[in-house]
C-alpha cells in the first residue's frame, strides 16, 4: 500500500481535522458528564445523609451503582462510535477507561487504608482526567472543570472527613454535571 505525502499545510488541516472530530464526539458526549455528574452527585448526597443519621457503616452503599453505570457506559458508547476511528476518541477513551477503573479499585479496594484521603485523591485522578480530555478537544470549559476538581481536592485535605462526600457531590455538580449540560445543548445548537 501506497502512503501519500503531505504537505505541511495538509498535515495540519489533517490533525485540525481529527481534533475537530474529537470535539464533536466529546460534545455530544455531554450526555455522559451530565449522567456521571448527577450520579455522582446523587451517591455523594445520599452518603452524606447516611453518615448524618448515624449509618456510617453502610454510607458507602450508595456508590455500588457507580460500577454498574460504567458498564453501561462503556456498552452505550462501544455500539454509538464503533465506526469511528479516529485517534483523539481512542485516546479519550481509554483515558476515561483507565482513570474510571483506577477510581474504583482505590474506592473499593484501598478506602480502609487511605481513610480521610480516599476522596481528595479520587478528586485529583478525575481532574487530571476531565483536565487531559479537554486539552485534546481545546475545551476551555473541560480544562476550568478539571482545574475546579483538582482545587477542591486539596481543599478537601483541609476539611473534616465527613464533610468530604457533600464536597464531592456539590464539585459534581458544578464541574461535571453543568458542564454536561453546557456541551449538550452547544451541540444541539450546532446540530
Amino acid at each position: 500500500m501506497k502512503s501519500k505525502e503531505f504537505t505541511p499545510k495538509e498535515s495540519f488541516e489533517l490533525i485540525d481535522q481529527v481534533i475537530n472530530q474529537a470535539k464533536s464526539r466529546f460534545e455530544e458526549n455531554g450526555f455522559a458528564f451530565m449522567l456521571w455528574g448527577g450520579a455522582i452527585a446523587l451517591c455523594c448526597f445520599a452518603q452524606s445523609y447516611l453518615l448524618h443519621i448515624g449509618m456510617g457503616s453502610q454510607s458507602w452503599y450508595p456508590y455500588l451503582l457507580l460500577p454498574l453505570l460504567s458498564i453501561y457506559t462503556m456498552f452505550y458508547y462501544s455500539k454509538k462510535h464503533s465506526s469511528q476511528h479516529n485517534p483523539l476518541n481512542q485516546i479519550s477513551s481509554r483515558l476515561w477507561i483507565f482513570t474510571g477503573f483506577n477510581i474504583m479499585i482505590i474506592a473499593f479496594g484501598f478506602n480502609g487504608f487511605l481513610q480521610s484521603n480516599l476522596i481528595p485523591i479520587i478528586l485529583i485522578l478525575w481532574g487530571i482526567a476531565t483536565s487531559v480530555a479537554g486539552s485534546f478537544i481545546r475545551s476551555k470549559l473541560l480544562l476550568f472543570s478539571g482545574i475546579i476538581l483538582n482545587l477542591s481536592a486539596y481543599a478537601a485535605f483541609f476539611i473534616p472527613w465527613k464533610q468530604h462526600p457533600l464536597l464531592m457531590g456539590i464539585v459534581s455538580l458544578i464541574a461535571v454535571l453543568i458542564p454536561g449540560i453546557l456541551l449538550y445543548f452547544k451541540h444541539k445548537q450546532n446540530v
